[in-house]
């Protein structure tokens, strides 16, 4: 049907006065009309505007869906005689036998141009494809100098990335065709879907196969580049025009509409300048008058196929030039459009220009540079995407000049992420260590409280069978501890591995980060302040903005009081002279105290209301956290109570609802572990029971006519049965006298010498005396009096020295006790005094031997109140807390610990009351 057409078309283009160029133009704009495919070409189409704003030749009239042809030609000249004339001649000049070495095995695909069958070779014993020129197509020189020109292009590009041709030859009928080999694999297309699929289900995937593609996309630019050192530009790059080998060959295919311009650069074994001769197969003569062998000829924008005006190429990877059909400015950075419009493709998922009617793509094209914004989304590495910008540039001079450089630009990213890989592999292997180390250390934290709590109960002079337990946990968390320190080492060492590759990559400075702050959390919890410095200096070296929060450091307080509106101040401690002092008062009442910003720190608040007892509320504000006062067991938080007038004795101390921090001091003898807890209000005196104290229950005892339960209770020298501490007068009251060493005991020091069943039986009698719950304290009770809610060392902050309680090393002469009131800087948070030092405290809590909790002391974590039964087992032992007269520095520690049995007694050993608080009226 086609080639019945093709003569009958020529003549009416000859009488019409057309040339011989517009008349293939005509053809061409024919075989587009009737769904044909010129070669392997995407879009055939016509600017216009090309000849206005160019400025040269007559106006260009644009046949609907075609190509355009130049109106007012002077020439006469016969299309279909030149033809025919051509063809007749280059045919008997180049006709060869039949090819019987090839054995056909089918159609591959066909197009506009020719087809494509696969055939064996049997002179090679291989398969080949053999690509053959249309028949009714012989008619016309034009498409058969670019069948011939595609074969010699592709045949001197000897390249990996080209696919070679074996041979050209003319088939029986005269029909021009070439050999290949068969390729099989997907077009970048497929493989570009394929990925795209993949972005935003599997990031670290994707990230990955982004590398792989721009490795294609590497090897398509050297390709590329190679062609133009040697004069060749493709005019259409596309992913269609690209194959993917099923080996990771990545080939750029169709080279039909390439165009011989003037080289980049010559082949390192070439001389400077050498360049595609097109020649091949065609002699002067056959080639007429008007056609000079193809090279780097000054007339060659002139050859049919070429014309200015004509456009030629897939208009979503065109450049301006190629769209107005400048083909005179068609150059090597015509390419590297094409090549930025595919990597864009690649970044963003679309060509710079996306469309189905491809004239209004080029109106698009014409009209002004693409929307390259999709290249700034957050997902496209940003050194690609500024690759990709100066690649898409509108004029062909602010472009990468030729695909060489493009190459270089692409390959220094790929080195890039090539070493990025590596680095994420060593942050994988890092990241695997973290769980690792966390749970070593946690396992040797528990070993080492283990540990604690038995030497607490094995004699200095117990053998080794007693001591094995002992040591074996000690062993086992030191080797536990010498496996995280070195698993923590080897996660430094990778992370900063991956530095050394990526010295920018995100991942590795957050894993530093994170492994540094959770230490500087550690540190600052166990108010370590020069480590704490430390992984905080090491911290702001990596973070990238993720832990400013937490470098910040602060937190949020809500207070609400009942009853309410009472006046709220508020201070800081601040380190003075080895103490934490409360300073600078601020009014931030009336309560309700709502969302109130404050740095990290500790703080106390006093709030302070008509008929209202005054109370200390300290507040341990840590890092980005919310402190409301919500118990455990709860979701609103409790209001913190005043007590009214009249409810506590002078030397009654209010201790708040709240969290405290409990344990945690490694330095502490038998300290608990690090928790945060929650204890209910309680009162606790302000003072040990003082000798006066004691000596007035005794005296009361006696005039009741209990005289053998006082004499039971009376403190005893050690022995069986010891002297009595309190001597006897006349009257039968005890009162003080000279002990054993001639020391005289004074009224205000603390009691001592009474065990732990004589000191709940003095409580008891408080309470039924005074009507209220009197009773010891318990340990964690005892402690949060003691440390207030910080975890501070000391009642008065972090640091010992000796003149701040009574200790060791406090006195001039032989150590002695002292009076209550004799070391006011022995004073915790609330208010209560000899915390530290003077005398120990018995506690209520009870543990067995092996030092286990008789009962559990908290339940979801709220501090409980043991019940003790009235007959205690045999060989159990209380907890007793604090300092003493004669305590080392450890000693002294608010977290040290100890247990004793029920009925020992010490000189070191004493008590104080505590009751739990219910408002008037409430059971």
């Amino acid at each position: 049907m086609i080639d019945r057409l093709l003569g009958p078309l020529g003549q009416i283009a000859a009488q019409h006065g057309l040339s011989p160029e517009a008349q293939d133009a005509l053809i061409e704009l024919f075989l587009s009309l009737q769904g044909e495919t010129i070669g392997l070409v995407g879009s055939i189409l016509v600017s216009e505007e090309t000849a206005s704003d160019s400025g040269e030749g007559d106006p260009i009239r644009r046949p609907e869906g075609g190509v355009g042809v130049r109106e007012g030609a002077d020439s006469t000249q016969s299309w279909v005689h030149t033809a025919v004339e051509e063809t007749e001649t280059a045919v008997a000049h180049r006709r060869k036998e039949a090819p019987e070495r090839y054995e056909d095995q089918g159609l591959i695909g066909q197009g506009g141009m020719g087809e494509v069958r696969r055939a064996l070779d049997r002179a090679l014993n291989r398969r080949v494809a053999i690509k053959a020129m249309r028949g009714e197509l012989m008619q016309n020189p034009t498409l058969l100098r670019r069948f011939t020109d595609e074969a010699q292009v592709v045949a001197q590009l000897q390249h990996p990335g080209v696919v070679p041709v074996h041979e050209l030859g003319w088939l029986p009928d005269g029909r021009p065709y070439f050999t290949m080999p068969e390729v099989r694999g997907r077009t970048l297309s497929h493989v570009l879907r394929e990925y795209r699929a993949l972005v935003g289900q599997d990031g670290r995937k994707a990230e990955l196969s982004l590398r792989r593609l721009i490795d294609m996309f590497h090897a398509v630019c050297e390709t590329v580049a190679y062609a133009h050192s040697r004069g060749v530009v493709h005019r259409d790059l596309k992913p269609d025009n690209i194959m993917i080998g099923g080996f990771g060959q990545v080939l750029v295919m169709d080279w039909g509409l390439a165009k011989v311009v003037s080289p980049v650069s010559g082949e390192p074994d070439e001389p400077h300048g050498a360049h595609v001769d097109l020649s091949f197969g065609v002699d002067d003569e056959a080639a007429g008058p008007d056609e000079a062998p193809v090279g780097f000829a000054e007339d060659d924008d002139d050859r049919p196929g070429t014309q200015f005006g004509a456009v030629i190429g897939t208009p979503s990877y065109m450049p301006l030039e190629q769209a107005q059909g400048w083909l005179h400015l068609i150059s090597p950075a015509t390419d590297v459009y094409s090549l930025g419009a595919i990597l864009h493709q690649i970044l963003t998922g679309e060509p710079p220009f996306k469309g189905d009617d491809g004239r209004k793509l080029i109106r698009a094209v014409r009209a002004g540079p693409p929307d390259l914004s999709r290249l700034h989304d957050a997902a496209v590495p940003q050194e690609l995407a500024t690759i990709a910008e100066r690649a898409l540039a509108r004029h062909a001079q602010d472009r990468y000049q030729h695909a060489g450089e493009l190459a270089e630009q692409v390959l220094a990213w790929l080195d890039g992420a090539r070493k990025r890989e590596r680095a994420l592999q060593l942050i994988a292997e890092a990241q695997d260590c973290w769980p690792a180390i966390e749970e070593r250390r946690s396992r040797a934290a528990e070993l080492t409280v283990e540990a604690e709590s038995l030497r607490e109960h094995i004699p200095p002079s117990a053998g080794p069978e007693d001591k094995r337990p002992l040591w074996d946990r000690e062993d086992e968390a030191a080797r536990l501890a010498r496996e995280a320190d070195a698993l923590e080492v080897e996660l430094i060492h990778l992370a900063y591995a991956a530095l050394s590759e990526a010295p920018e990559l995100p991942e590795a400075h957050d894993l530093l980060a994170e492994h540094y702050r959770a230490r500087h959390a550690e540190a600052e919890a166990r108010r370590d302040r020069v480590s704490a410095n430390l992984w905080e200096l090491r911290l702001r070296r990596h973070d990238r903005g993720q832990h400013r929060a937490w470098l910040q450091g602060h937190g949020v307080v809500h207070l609400r009081t009942d009853p309410p509106g009472v006046e709220v101040i508020l201070r800081r401690y601040v380190e003075r002279d080895r103490r934490l002092i409360a300073e600078d008062p601020r009014d931030v009442g009336p309560s309700p105290v709502r969302e109130l910003e404050l740095p990290l720190g500790s703080y106390l608040f006093t709030l302070s209301a008509p008929d209202r007892c005054s109370v200390r509320v300290p507040v341990a504000l840590r890092r980005l956290e919310r402190w409301d006062g919500v118990p455990p067991w709860a979701v609103d938080a409790l209001p913190l109570r005043l007590p009214p007038a009249g409810v506590l004795a002078d030397d009654d101390v209010f201790v708040s609802s709240g969290w405290f921090l409990s344990g945690g001091d490694p330095d502490s003898p038998s300290a608990l572990p690090s928790r945060r807890l929650w204890a209910d209000g309680f009162v606790i005196k302000r003072d040990p029971i003082t000798n006066r104290e004691y000596l007035d229950y005794l005296n009361e005892l006696v005039l009741d006519g209990l005289v053998d339960e006082a004499e039971r209770a009376v403190p005893r020298e050690r022995g069986s049965p010891g002297e009595p501490i309190y001597g006897r007068g006349v009257d039968g009251r005890y009162r003080l006298k000279p002990d054993k060493d001639g020391d005289i005991w004074h009224l205000e020091w603390p009691v001592c010498m009474v065990n732990w069943t004589q000191a709940r039986r003095y409580a008891a009698w408080r309470a039924q005396r005074e009507a209220l719950p009197w009773r010891l304290p318990t340990e964690l009770e005892w402690e949060k009096a003691a440390r207030g809610v910080d975890g501070r060392f000391f009642p008065w902050g972090d640091h010992l020295d000796p003149s701040f309680c009574c200790m060791s090393r406090s006195h001039l002469g032989r150590p002695l006790p002292a009076s209550v009131s004799d070391f006011p800087l022995d004073e915790s948070p609330y208010g209560v005094r000899g915390l530290a030092g003077n005398m120990r405290d018995w506690c209520l809590d009870l543990v067995s031997a092996e030092g286990q909790p008789l009962q559990d002391p908290v339940i979801d974590e709220r501090v409980v109140i043991p019940n003790i039964p009235a007959l205690t087992p045999e060989g159990v032992f209380a907890v007793t807390r604090g300092g003493s007269w004669m305590a080392t520095e450890r000693n002294t520690r608010s977290a040290a610990r100890s247990t004793i049995r029920l009925g020992a007694i010490a000189d070191s050993i004493g008590f104080r009351l505590a009751r739990s608080y219910r408002p008037p009226g409430r059971v």
